[in-house]
C-alpha cells in the first residue's frame, strides 16, 4: 500500500484501475477543468450563503443552516456547468468517457461544529463505500473547493485496505434505504454501512491536497473525514467511478470483509448517454 503519490500528466485508464485497484493514493495537481469548477463552486456557495462559506456557520444559526446547505446540495447536483467541469476533470487524469460510468457528481459540506451538522451533512465516521455497492472496481475521485488542514480533511487507514476489519456492511441493504426514502423515512436508516471496532489513533492518516487537485482512490479504502480544525467549514466535491474496461480486464479491488447482500450497480450512469450501468 503506498502513500499519496503525484500523477505526473495524464495516466492510460487501465493505468488507473491497475493503480487505484491495488491500494494508491493517486493526487492529479492543478487539473484545468477543478480550476474551473474551484471559481464556478466559490461563486455559487457565496451566492448562497450571502458571503464568505467558510465562516457561514458562525453567521447563522444551525437551522437556516442546514436548509442554505442543502439547497446548494441540490443546485451543484442540478448545475450543467459545475457537472460538465467534473465530468472533464476526469477525463483530463486519463478515464475513457466511451465506457466511464459515474455515481453524479455531489458537494460534501462538514461543518466545523456539532451542532451545525446534519445527516449527511457531518463527518463521516470510517467506511469503505464497497461495503455498499459491493462493485469491486469502483473508484472514488475527491477534490476540495478550498484549502484544508490536517485537522480539516479527508481520513484514510492505508494498512486496512486489504485486512478485515468488523462492520455493519451484513446487516445494511440498499434496497431498504431506497424504499424508506421513497417513503420519507430515510431518518430511521444508516446513511452507510461503518465501522463497528475501534482502530488505534495512530492507523489514521489524513491527506491535505489543494483546490484544483483531484484525488484518486479504491472504494475498497478504509476513509472517513477529520473535523478537529474548528476554525472553518470543509468543502468538497466527489464522485465514484466504474469503467467498464477495467471489469473487463479482470481489474479489481479485494473484498476482504464486505457482506452486503446485493451489488448495486443503478447508483452508476455513463458520463456521455447517462445509460444506466449493468453488470
Amino acid at each position: 500500500m503506498s502513500v499519496p503519490g503525484t500523477i505526473d500528466g495524464v495516466r492510460d485508464s487501465l493505468a488507473i484501475g491497475r493503480e487505484a485497484l491495488s491500494g494508491a493514493l493517486l493526487v492529479w495537481r492543478r487539473v484545468p477543468a477543478l480550476l474551473d469548477l474551484v471559481a464556478l463552486s466559490d461563486a455559487k456557495l457565496r451566492l448562497g450563503f450571502d458571503g464568505d462559506p467558510l465562516t457561514a456557520e458562525a453567521r447563522f444559526e444551525a437551522d437556516e443552516y442546514l436548509k442554505r446547505v442543502r439547497r446548494l446540495r441540490a443546485a451543484f447536483r442540478a448545475d450543467e456547468a459545475i457537472n460538465l467541469a467534473f465530468k472533464r476533470a476526469l477525463a483530463e487524469c486519463g478515464l475513457a468517457p466511451s465506457d466511464c460510468y459515474w455515481d453524479p457528481m455531489q458537494l460534501r459540506v462538514v461543518p466545523s461544529r456539532p451542532t451545525h451538522q446534519g445527516r449527511r451533512i457531518m463527518p463521516l465516521p470510517a467506511h469503505r463505500d464497497n461495503w455498499g455497492s459491493n462493485i469491486p472496481q469502483q473508484i472514488n475521485w475527491w477534490s476540495p473547493l478550498y484549502p484544508l488542514s490536517e485537522g480539516r480533511s479527508i481520513l484514510f487507514y492505508p494498512a486496512y485496505f486489504d485486512r478485515p476489519v468488523a462492520n455493519s456492511s451484513a446487516e445494511w441493504d440498499f434496497e431498504t434505504l431506497k424504499r424508506l426514502m421513497n417513503e420519507g423515512k430515510a431518518e430511521q436508516y444508516p446513511v452507510l454501512p461503518v465501522l463497528t471496532e475501534t482502530l488505534p489513533a495512530e492507523a489514521a492518516q489524513s491527506v491535505v491536497i489543494e483546490p484544483g487537485d483531484m484525488l484518486a482512490f479504491s472504494g475498497q479504502h478504509l476513509h472517513g473525514s477529520i473535523a478537529t480544525d474548528t476554525t472553518a467549514t470543509r468543502f468538497s466535491v466527489e464522485s465514484r467511478t466504474v469503467s467498464l474496461g477495467h471489469v473487463a480486464s479482470g481489474l479489481a479491488a479485494p473484498n476482504v470483509d464486505g457482506r452486503a447482500p446485493r451489488v448495486v450497480p443503478d447508483w452508476f450512469e455513463h458520463v456521455v448517454s447517462g445509460e444506466r450501468l449493468r453488470l
